[in-house]
């Protein structure tokens, strides 16, 4: 679509006889140029300075370019080989949907998007394609973030890739949990995944807790909700797998649990017994790296993302 020019921007509408005001017609980056695909997506400032992170977290230098065909070009270009090119191809084109996502809720709900909130998004969006598309491989999550091209090998399913996350059962679906406290900030997030860890929900996010044992508490509780919402409940066997022993021991023994969270017991409780089939377990080593690659990415970063 951007390659053709046939992206539904106002610029395209318009030329088809759409009548928009002026002010209507910028670009919702920067709100001074009129909004054109490879303004949009590739000469604007702030897009810009999105592609050069995009670039850097793969070890690579960005160019400016004009429009699709150059853009297309220097992705092609650059010196991965095999699975390599093809983990960065996956990564622009996840980067490429991400910013029409986030273009699209300026526009129609005027969510005001940050640099660091939509690279968090490219690089999240790209690890679930690559999950998807390349069941094969073994992607260390952690180092995702960090650095995509060393991140993973080509250790099969029955071999290394077991034992970075066992996938569950059948008819059963995993929610890997995390709840971390990093200075004054607490942070949890999830993962939610079938049996061939494909992911199917995922959050992340800022809450109010005194550490990290309560991060996952409230974890569990916002877990709930996304199953539920995503309609569920009543359809699917579900596992937490928790990185806590603790918390496991509080779910376990009603007599262990903190006085001031009892209001948050109750309601696993009751949304336990609403389900049915629920069961809480620890993470195996690295089981529950995404989890907590998750949270820290997303550190620093405002506000609940959920998806």
């Amino acid at each position: 679509m951007i390659s053709i020019d046939c992206l539904p921007t106002k610029d395209f509408l318009s030329r088809r006889g759409l009548q928009f005001s002026n002010l209507e017609r910028n670009c919702p980056w920067c709100n001074r140029e009129p909004k054109k695909v490879e303004h949009l997506f590739f000469q604007c400032k702030f897009i810009i300075g999105f592609w050069r992170k995009i670039f850097e977290w793969w070890d690579t230098k960005w160019f400016p370019v004009e429009g699709f065909s150059e853009f297309f070009s220097l992705c092609n270009k650059v010196s991965y080989l095999g699975v390599g090119k093809s983990l960065w191809l996956i990564s622009v084109t996840a980067a490429c949907w991400s910013i029409w996502l986030v273009r699209n809720e300026l526009v129609f709900d005027r969510k005001s998007p940050s640099m660091n909130g939509l690279v968090f998004q490219s690089k999240l969006r790209a690890l679930m394609w690559v999950r998807a598309i390349h069941n094969e491989l073994c992607v260390e999550e952690k180092l995702w973030w960090f650095c995509p091209i060393r991140s993973w090998n080509k250790a099969f399913k029955g071999g290394v890739r077991g034992r970075l996350w066992c996938p569950p059962r059948k008819v059963w679906v995993k929610f890997n949990l995390c709840g971390v406290v990093n200075e004054d900030e607490a942070r949890c997030g999830g993962v939610l995944r079938y049996l061939n860890g494909v992911a199917r929900a995922v959050f992340s996010g800022p809450i109010v807790a005194k550490d990290s044992l309560v991060s996952e508490v409230v974890a569990i509780l916002i877990a709930f909700e996304m199953f539920s919402a995503i309609g569920w409940f009543g359809k699917s066997s579900l596992i937490f797998e928790l990185g806590s022993k603790e918390v496991c021991c509080w779910l376990e023994n009603n007599g262990l649990r903190p006085w001031g969270l009892l209001p948050c017991f109750r309601e696993i409780d009751s949304k336990v017994a609403s389900l049915g089939n629920v069961c809480f377990t620890i993470a195996e080593k690295n089981g529950n790296d995404l989890a907590f690659a998750l949270v820290v990415a997303g550190i620093r970063r405002p506000g609940m993302y959920k998806a």
